[in-house]
């Protein structure tokens, strides 16, 4: 099979490699910026040169949302399926770009956009054609289970030392704010909700990062709490969806309290195969590298004519519900003593904690899991 790719930097590279290697499949073209045109033999500079070659799969590997969408727009209009593992560019764009997919019969995969390695959007979107998907999550962003897990072992004494050493050593980006802010957990949630449901959260989502972590009392080593960050979606009786973001506080011989350094665990509760949890590498050049092939072959294997599509042609864009889904909380201001509270809803307590540092107050909060898991 003939295939060409947008972008050769760390994940496009690695692409690149396996597929050298493979005998299923051939690289015709490689998109890349004028300043990189030494970097593989294959490249190109326009777009059009790839959208009129031969290949029957584009790759893309480049990240970001605008230019990337004109590039998936053209690629699969002209009749080419498209691999993506751009989280960025799904969670914005995908519902276009799969229903220009099946208007056009060719496949739109993004398996790589969610979990590294782990394939938890693959399983789902098999899973949901036999059982109902009634909730799905985890932990899916190595750079902050990274920061957290190494600032509980007592390896650094701030969230600054332990971001400054993931950079280092290539968990954190040299512009790390996705990451530490939730945006990157909630898009992979926003990319869940969509498989798993048939819904894509555009609005009312609720995110809360690490960049706080400093202030809470749990960051520290203990023999039996440890900090993490969940990205949750569930599907409610009454049709709506909640999805968020959040720091969680696990005893630490609980399922995700057990999960450290920059490893992710992904899960998904069917209603008929009850709870599934996958753990595994969520990040870097070979796990993400892997996941593209995974979508590739995927491709290969489809008979002629037919076509593979993650998002449902019936998927909608809706305004999530967090009003629901309440939580125990612990919430600590600078200088103050934590407050535990009772139960309240995930809506509830990210606008507290909004309208808290609105007034200047800094805080840091967590739903607090004394028993259960997520």
């Amino acid at each position: 099979m003939l295939v060409s790719m947008l972008g050769c930097g760390v994940v496009g590279l690695g692409v690149y490699n396996i597929i050298k290697e493979s005998e299923d499949f051939k690289i015709a073209n490689v998109l890349v910026r004028p300043v990189e045109k030494d970097v593989v033999p294959e490249t190109v500079f326009n777009i059009d040169d790839i959208v009129s070659d031969n290949s029957e799969v584009v790759l893309e590997c480049m990240g970001g949302v605008d230019f990337a969408y004109m590039c998936a727009e053209k690629c699969i209009g002209a009749g080419k399926s498209f691999i993506t593992s751009n989280k960025a560019l799904v969670a914005a764009k995908g519902l276009e770009l799969s229903r220009l997919a099946e208007e056009k019969g060719v496949s739109f995969l993004f398996s790589a956009a969610c979990g590294g390695a782990i394939p938890v959007l693959h399983n789902i979107s098999v899973a949901r054609e036999t059982d109902r998907i009634l909730n799905c999550g985890g932990i899916l962003n190595g750079t902050t289970n990274f920061i957290l897990s190494s600032l509980r072992e007592g390896k650094f004494v701030s969230y600054k030392e332990a971001l400054d050493e993931a950079k280092k050593l290539g968990y954190a980006e040299a512009d790390p704010t996705a990451d530490v802010s939730g945006m990157d957990t909630m898009r992979k949630v926003i990319l869940l909700s969509a498989v798993a449901f048939g819904k894509l959260p555009v609005d009312g989502y609720s995110v809360e990062g690490i960049e706080n972590i400093d202030l809470c009392p749990y960051k520290y080593k203990r023999d039996e709490y440890t900090v993490k960050l969940i990205g949750r979606a569930k599907h409610n009786e009454d049709g709506s969806v909640t999805a968020y973001v959040e720091p969680a506080i696990f005893k630490t011989n609980s399922t995700f309290g057990s999960v450290n350094s920059n490893f992710n665990m992904a899960f998904y509760t069917g209603e008929n195969s009850g709870r599934i949890s996958i753990f595994g590498q969520g990040a870097g050049r070979v796990p993400t590298a892997s996941a593209m092939m995974r979508d590739l072959t995927e491709i290969l294997r489809t008979v002629k004519g037919s076509r593979s599509v993650m998002i449902s042609e019936s998927c909608e864009g809706v305004s999530v519900m967090n009003e629901a889904e309440k939580h125990n909380y612990i919430l600590a201001f600078k200088g103050e003593k934590p407050e535990f509270t009772e139960p309240v809803s995930v809506a509830f307590m990210h606008s507290r904690v909004k309208k808290e540092r609105e007034s200047g107050r800094e805080c840091f909060f967590a739903a607090f899991y004394e028993n259960a898991e997520v």
